[in-house]
């Protein structure tokens, strides 16, 4: 390092780098205050590379992580935090928030288990619903798809009520052969409104400008 073209001596350069974390760690407490959560954790961030003991810039990381409701990191920097003393947090209310942070990581963990056995349990009927329609459709010979349109016509035009009882009249088929064959479509047409929607908040979040949350 130098200034002024001269070289720095090891205790001005250190003396620089203290500073930097402190200055790094108050831009954090003030983008907390501003609640610009993801900027508190860059500049938290910048002050732990220049001080990686630094307890106020870790603690400041921390609750910025919370607010993003960002558990694991939130924790971690809480433990980071406890094992340097805690700063300025007394022990009890630190160990207070470890808990309530590790208890919050493990509800998020368990709810997305939940999530992908459900989304599990979802697939397997999907499966199943697919096979049992390929049945109807090889049964009563209507691989030409034509049914298939007239059906999501039906049910896409609103004129009438379709019931398992109409499909089955129409395509000649037994009542729980209809049933099967009228719910594959239904969840056809679900698939292709979920898409649009999805494809149409996509274009409006494009659209709209970035703002720091």
């Amino acid at each position: 390092d130098q200034a002024d073209g001269h070289p720095l001596l090891r205790t001005e350069v250190e003396q620089m780098t203290a500073l930097k974390a402190v200055l790094y760690g108050n831009v954090a407490q003030c983008m907390l205050s501003l609640e610009l959560w993801r900027r508190a954790v860059d500049a938290a961030s910048s002050a732990l590379h220049h001080d990686d003991k630094n307890a106020k810039a870790l603690y400041r990381r921390s609750m910025a992580h919370e607010k993003l409701r960002n558990w694991p990191a939130a924790l971690q920097d809480a433990l980071a935090l406890e094992s340097l003393g805690g700063g300025a947090l007394g022990k009890d209310e630190l160990a207070a928030r470890i808990s309530k942070l590790r208890e919050k990581k493990e509800a998020e963990e368990k709810a997305k288990k939940a999530q992908e056995e459900s989304d599990d349990e979802d697939d397997t009927e999907l499966v199943r619903m697919k096979e049992r329609f390929d049945d109807v459709v090889e049964r009563y010979d209507l691989k030409d798809g034509e049914a298939a349109t007239e059906l999501a016509d039906w049910l896409t035009s609103g004129e009438w009520l379709v019931t398992t009882k109409r499909v089955a009249q129409r395509w000649k088929m037994e009542e729980d052969d209809a049933e099967a064959f009228l719910k594959w479509i239904s969840k056809g047409l679900e698939f292709k409104m979920q898409n649009a929607e999805a494809a149409a908040q996509a274009q409006m979040a494009q659209a709209s400008p970035q703002m720091e949350m």
